[in-house]
C-alpha cells in the first residue's frame, strides 16, 4: 500500500510541478503559489470538515507548521527557477536533493530496508543525476543561480517529507490543514513585499489552479504513504515526480531531452520495480 501510494504521489506532484512552471512562465511565481495554495487550503478544510477527525496533538500541529514554512519556500524557489530554466533539468535537481535528504535522516534513525530496496535506491539516485545531467552531457547548461533555486527548492521539500512522516497516524488530514494554516499566510506575505500583481488570467490561472488541487492529491497521499511504510523508500519513490514532469515537457512543450537522461527516465522506472520488491 505504501509503495502503491508514494507512486501516486510521484505522478501528481511530478503533473503539478509541471502546471506551476507553466503558470509561472507569465505570472509571478508567488502569485501562482499563492493561488494555487489557497485552493489547496480550501479543500483540505472541507475534507477534515467533512472526515470528522478529532483535532491532533500540538506535537502534529507544530511539526506540519515547520513543513509549512519550508514548502512554500520551497514551491517559491522551484517555480521560480522552473520559470526562468529548462524544466527537464531544475525538476530532476529538486528530486534529487529531495530525496537524498530524508533518506539519509530515515536511515540515520534506525530504518534498514531490504537489501534489493538499498540497491533500488542507488539506481534512482543515479537515474536523477543522469536525469538531471550531473556528469555534464546536456547541450543547454543551467546558470548557477536557477541550478541554486532548484537546490534550495529540494531541502524545502525535504522538510515538508521528514515532517510529515513524523506525525502520528490518528492525526488524519490534520497536518496537511496545519501545513496549509501557515503556508498561505506566509506566501501571502511574500507577495504584498514583492508588489506584483496578485491577479492571475487565462493560461496562468488555469494552471496555477490545477496545481492546487493536484498539490493537495499529492500531500495526502504522501502522508498516508509515510505512515505505512519506511521514510527512506517512500522518499525515494515520491522522487521520481521528475519523470511525469518530463514527460509533459517532452511531449506538451517540446523540450529536448538527450539520450542519457532517456536512459535516466528507464533507470526511475526500474528503481520503482527495485525498492517495491525489496
Amino acid at each position: 500500500m505504501a509503495v502503491i501510494l508514494a507512486l501516486i504521489t510521484a505522478v501528481v506532484y511530478g503533473i503539478a510541478d509541471y502546471s506551476g512552471g507553466r503558470a509561472s512562465r507569465t505570472a509571478s511565481s508567488a502569485s501562482v503559489t499563492l493561488v494555487g495554495q489557497s485552493l489547496s487550503f480550501a479543500i483540505i478544510i472541507c475534507l477534515v470538515a467533512i472526515l470528522g477527525d478529532p483535532i491532533a496533538s500540538t506535537h502534529d500541529l507544530v511539526l506540519s507548521a515547520v513543513g509549512g514554512i519550508g514548502g512554500s519556500l520551497g514551491l517559491l524557489a522551484f517555480y521560480k527557477a522552473m520559470s526562468s530554466g529548462s524544466m527537464t533539468v531544475v525538476a530532476p535537481i529538486t528530486a534529487l536533493v529531495g530525496t537524498v535528504v530524508p533518506v539519509i535522516w530515515g536511515l540515520a534513525s534506525g530504518e534498514r530496508p531490504g537489501v534489493v530496496a538499498y540497491f533500488g535506491m542507488a539506481v534512482a539516485v543515479l537515474a536523477v543525476a543522469l536525469v538531471t545531467d550531473a556528469f555534464g552531457i546536456h547541450d543547454v547548461k543551467t546558470p548557477l543561480p536557477i541550478v541554486a533555486m532548484a537546490v534550495t527548492g529540494g531541502l524545502c521539500f525535504a522538510i515538508i517529507f521528514i515532517a510529515l512522516d513524523h506525525t502520528s497516524p490518528d492525526a488524519g488530514l490534520w497536518p496537511l490543514l496545519a501545513l496549509r494554516s501557515v503556508s498561505v499566510p506566509l506566501i501571502l506575505v511574500v507577495v504584498l513585499i514583492s508588489k506584483k500583481p496578485l491577479m492571475l488570467h487565462g493560461v496562468s490561472l488555469k494552471f496555477a489552479l490545477i496545481s492546487g488541487v493536484l498539490d493537495s492529491i499529492a500531500n495526502g497521499s504522501y502522508l498516508f504513504a509515510a505512515r505505512h511504510g519506511l521514510l527512506s523508500v517512500v522518499a525515494v519513490i515520491s522522487s521520481l515526480y521528475p519523470v511525469s514532469t518530463l514527460l509533459l515537457a517532452t511531449t506538451v512543450d517540446k523540450e529536448h531531452l538527450h539520450k542519457a537522461q532517456w536512459v535516466g527516465v528507464g533507470c526511475a522506472l526500474m528503481a520503482l520495480v527495485l525498492v517495491s520488491v525489496g
